[in-house]
């Protein structure tokens, strides 16, 4: 704005060169103040949006005592697991972040997301940050919510232990020239929630990973694999079409 405001009157001055040389030293002197508490409202305006961006983020303690509160709360949902025994994922936080609100905007809530692997089930935390108080629990009736960082570390693992797609993604590697892979480590993963359109495919019920890999070139392997986290089974996308 202020850049725009100096154009125009530097227009005005030269359109006019007579306002200029008639202007007196204390002219000049008040222009200058005008144009100094206009920078400084500027500044102002700037430093309080920053200060209001920061202000309304989460705080490093704020974000742990929420996932506390959000883990320690029990699940009211009838057990609906595969198996009898507890599942090696348990419970996942998938994550922590502010309650975008456009009324009552001076509240500070955070939304947990949470998935239980031995309920099957899916849950929004809410928490009050200023009180420290539980707001609310809401069920989530989707498996689909967007994988954490262990989900992801889980998935590349039984990926790596799987022979059949660690041998064809192999063969891709030798018809390129590449060194074979023993493992992900000098990949490019890119993994995924899997929501497949066909309602009737397991995935549509239960959580999969579904895993785009390149090469050092960023050329992506045909083989896809897609996992089945609720099962811990691995297969490849084409398969499973």
């Amino acid at each position: 704005m202020c850049a725009q405001l100096d154009n125009v009157l530097m227009l005005k001055v030269f359109r006019r060169p007579s306002v200029l040389s008639n202007l007196s030293t204390s002219g000049l002197r008040r222009l200058g103040t005008v144009f100094a508490i206009a920078l400084l409202g500027m500044t102002a305006v700037s430093q309080s949006s920053v200060a209001a961006s920061v202000s309304a983020s989460m705080t490093t303690e704020e974000q742990e005592f929420a996932e506390l509160v959000a883990t320690t709360r029990p699940w009211l949902q009838p057990r609906n697991a595969l198996t009898q025994n507890e599942h090696s994922l348990g419970v996942q936080t998938l994550s922590i972040e502010m309650d975008e609100r456009k009324k009552n905007k001076h509240l500070r809530r955070a939304r947990v997301y949470q998935f239980n692997y031995n309920t099957q089930q899916s849950r929004l935390i809410l928490i009050d940050l200023d009180s420290r108080q539980l707001a609310a629990t809401k069920r989530i009736d989707s498996v689909h919510l967007p994988l954490n960082e262990q989900e992801i570390a889980a998935a590349r693992a039984m990926v790596e232990q799987d022979g059949d797609i660690m041998a064809a993604l192999n063969l891709e590697q030798q018809s390129r020239h590449l060194a074979p892979l023993s493992d992900l480590s000098t990949v490019d993963v890119k993994a995924s929630i899997f929501e497949p359109a066909d309602s009737t495919h397991v995935c549509a019920i239960e959580r999969c990973a579904l895993l785009s890999l390149f090469d050092q070139s960023r050329t992506v392997f045909s083989e896809e694999p897609l996992v089945n986290l609720q099962r811990l089974t691995v297969s490849t996308l084409q398969q499973s079409l």
